[in-house]
């Protein structure tokens, strides 16, 4: 089994054992089939983990527990009322009604804020698991009244229908822990921006004296915000897998034998990383992408 699988079952054991449990989780990550598998493990938990709750929590028969999702584009409200009509009632066979939302950031915004208004007064013993491959796009209001919990993808979930990426693509996605489902909406526009993020990252690196010029035709290939966000993943991953090969360490390569020539100083590559986050909260806070790369390479000079 999955050291990482192991050390998630952990935590959320931890969580039930203490007895303190919270009225809203938001389990955060890169796959929603992993994230699926935990919800649904810690549903149990809470209910109980019989032989006869496993089953009717499989089948989504639970009288207790209910499990939102779509293949839609959005959840809209309506799916959102029926939800909240179901957990208002008392809990009929366990201690504790639980609800999961799978792909929370598909919730339109009258949905969110239905959601919301459910999570300021929450009926008693009532516990809500919310499932997420982009908190960026979700109200900070539904953040703070989280118990946030990270969980990696699993390999086989990021990778397994991805099946058009190159062995070296592949390698990204997993190294880099990227949103695989974006990776597949992207298609072949994700091989280019992988091409020119190493190019980007390459010049930065060595001091290119034509870096700038490098950034309106990478920032051209992207078509949302997101897709700004997981650019700036990628330069981070070329940056770190720079300052692993200075160090002498050869664990970490999302871009495999990609390396920049030259002896690059750690102190600078350190503060390039740092740029990188400034630049992934700038552009959270809606600043426009090209001041923001432009703003992230001059800062990096000093």
């Amino acid at each position: 089994m999955d050291t990482r699988t192991i050390s998630v079952k952990q935590q959320l054991d931890r969580i039930i054992e203490s007895g303190r449990l919270s009225h809203t989780y938001m389990f955060e990550g890169d796959a929603i089939e992993t994230l699926r598998r935990h919800s649904e493990y810690f549903a149990l938990s809470i209910l109980g983990d019989t032989e006869r709750n496993e089953t009717l929590v499989s089948e989504g028969n639970h009288p207790d527990y209910f499990y939102l999702r779509t293949d839609e584009t959005s959840i809209k409200k309506e799916a959102v009322e029926d939800l909240v009509r179901r957990m208002n009632r008392k809990p009929t066979e366990s201690e504790y009604k639980v609800y999961v939302i799978e792909a929370f950031e598909k919730l339109t915004p009258q949905a969110e804020n239905s959601v919301l208004k459910f999570l300021e007064e929450p009926p008693e013993k009532t516990i809500a698991i919310l499932l997420t491959i982009d908190k960026s796009s979700i109200l900070p209001t539904i953040h703070s009244r989280s118990q946030h919990i990270h969980i990696k993808g699993e390999t086989e979930d990021r990778t397994r229908f991805l099946e058009g990426l190159s062995d070296a693509e592949l390698n990204t996605v997993d190294v880099l822990a990227l949103n695989a489902r974006h990776v597949k909406d992207l298609g072949e526009n994700f091989s280019t921006l992988r091409k020119a993020a190493a190019g980007f990252s390459s010049k930065w690196i060595g001091n290119h004296p034509l870096v700038l010029i490098e950034i309106k035709p990478m920032l051209d290939i992207c078509t949302e915000r997101r897709d700004h966000m997981l650019l700036l993943q990628l330069i981070d991953g070329f940056v770190r897998q720079s300052m692993h090969a200075s160090l002498g360490l050869e664990s970490y390569r999302p871009f495999g034998d990609e390396q920049v020539q030259g002896n690059n100083s750690i102190k600078r590559l350190a503060m390039m990383l740092d740029e990188v986050q400034a630049a992934n909260r700038m552009l959270q806070s809606n600043v426009h992408p090209l001041l923001v790369f432009e703003s992230m390479v001059i800062c990096s000079k000093g």
